[in-house]
């Protein structure tokens, strides 16, 4: 909770830069004016006061404020036209210099739509229907992913008292005695005897009780079929990949081999996930987080840019700079081309409006540019502006991904 509560991402470098210099440009030119009118005072009183005032009013700041402004609200609009919900634009600048893009696995590059494979009994105690009612019945309490995979299955009113474990999983009480349902190191804070998974990809969850191993519970998850390709267009752009998995089975390490992750790290809690993205940050790396879980929303809202897929948790999508609602992570790759051009629409703004001041003040200090020229050459400055970003909302999204 002490990471949600963390600050909202400030307003972006590139604006603040803006501002300053459009705060010590309105000084400048104020000075500027009163030194124009002092010396057109010696040389032509009557000119004086019409050369100051152009002074001002071909001097333009506005271009200088809305050269970000302007960019960023016409890219959110583009986003929102190709269905990515965008809760802070301001990340696209911090998108536009990405260095490392870290994934979780299952409902983010997985379907999220588990179903159970296998059940792999380690007790006499209860036989293979037991253990899926039993499993099912402390599953119906969690809104994680792979608890659609038991929805089929009979519940056991017996289970009680169940509660949910952010990154772990579920505790309950059976015939008085507890219950858990969850990861290995979990399940072995009360059962130490539980043996380590089976060997074959399947996402393995245990089931145990005080003291009492009971059975291994095998699932199968999807690959998202563009995962690979989306992936390798980031490797191309020199952004290094990073797979962060709570699965500790060994599904997580096959699937980031699969994936060619530059690095991978299974078996994490929520903490470790916060602990290596503020690692990377802290070695001046920008980074991109995409999950989906309740589990993934400290780490979202660390991140430097975050986003979240279809179908994750409202306190993910609340956390995430985006959200994907195409279910499509082909989405990520629009939303770094937007992010580039956008970057590219500032600078061209940026030196327009310093290139127009550059030479427009100059010109009427030298008095010759008269009042009602000055009037419009200020107002085609942001006109130009404008119209510059507003070719960002009326780029097709087929022109992101350049």
């Amino acid at each position: 909770q002490k990471s949600i509560d963390a600050a909202r991402h400030d307003k972006p470098a590139i604006a603040r830069l803006a501002d300053r210099i459009a705060t010590k440009f309105i000084v400048a030119i104020l000075l500027i004016a009163c030194a124009t009118a002092l010396l057109w005072w010696q040389i032509d009183a009557s000119k004086a006061f019409w050369v100051a005032l152009s002074v001002l009013v071909i001097s333009c700041p506005c271009a200088l404020s809305l050269a970000t402004p302007a960019s960023l609200a016409n890219a959110a609009s583009l986003l929102r036209r190709n269905a990515v919900i965008v809760n802070g634009e301001n990340a696209l600048e911090s998108l536009s210099k990405l260095d490392v893009a870290v994934f979780d696995k299952t409902g983010t590059l997985t379907s999220g739509e588990f179903s159970l494979q296998s059940v792999v009994c380690l007790s006499e105690r209860y036989d293979e229907t037991t253990v899926r009612s039993l499993a099912a019945s402390l599953q119906r309490h969690s809104n994680h992913p792979l608890a659609s995979a038991f929805d089929a299955y009979v519940h056991n009113a017996e289970v009680q008292s169940v509660r949910y474990v952010v990154g772990e999983g579920l505790e309950g009480t059976y015939k008085n005695r507890r219950i858990r349902l969850g990861s290995w190191q979990f399940c072995q804070e009360i059962a130490p005897g539980l043996s380590a998974p089976p060997e074959d990809a399947k996402y393995w969850i245990a089931l145990c009780e005080d003291q009492q191993a009971l059975a291994w519970i095998g699932l199968t998850d999807k690959v998202h079929e563009e995962a690979a390709a989306v992936l390798e267009g980031l490797r191309g752009k020199g952004i290094s990949t990073e797979l962060l998995t709570g699965d500790a089975s060994a599904r997580g390490t096959q699937l980031g081999t699969f994936l060619n992750f530059d690095r991978i790290s299974t078996g994490l809690s929520p903490q470790d996930k916060l602990l290596r993205v503020a690692s990377l940050q802290d070695a001046g790396a920008t980074v991109l987080m995409v999950g989906d879980g309740l589990n993934d929303a400290p780490v979202l809202k660390r991140a430097d840019v975050s986003v979240a897929v279809a179908g994750a948790t409202d306190l993910a999508r609340a956390q995430a700079d985006f959200v994907l609602m195409q279910g499509n992570l082909e989405q990520i790759s629009l939303l770094l081309g937007v992010a580039k051009r956008t970057r590219s629409i500032i600078i061209q703004n940026f030196a327009w409006a310093l290139g127009y001041n550059a030479l427009g003040i100059p010109l009427a200090v030298l008095g010759l540019v008269p009042p009602w020229a000055a009037a419009i050459g200020m107002s085609c400055s942001s006109l130009i502006v404008v119209g510059n970003a507003l070719r960002l909302a009326r780029t097709g999204g087929s022109a992101g991904h350049g």
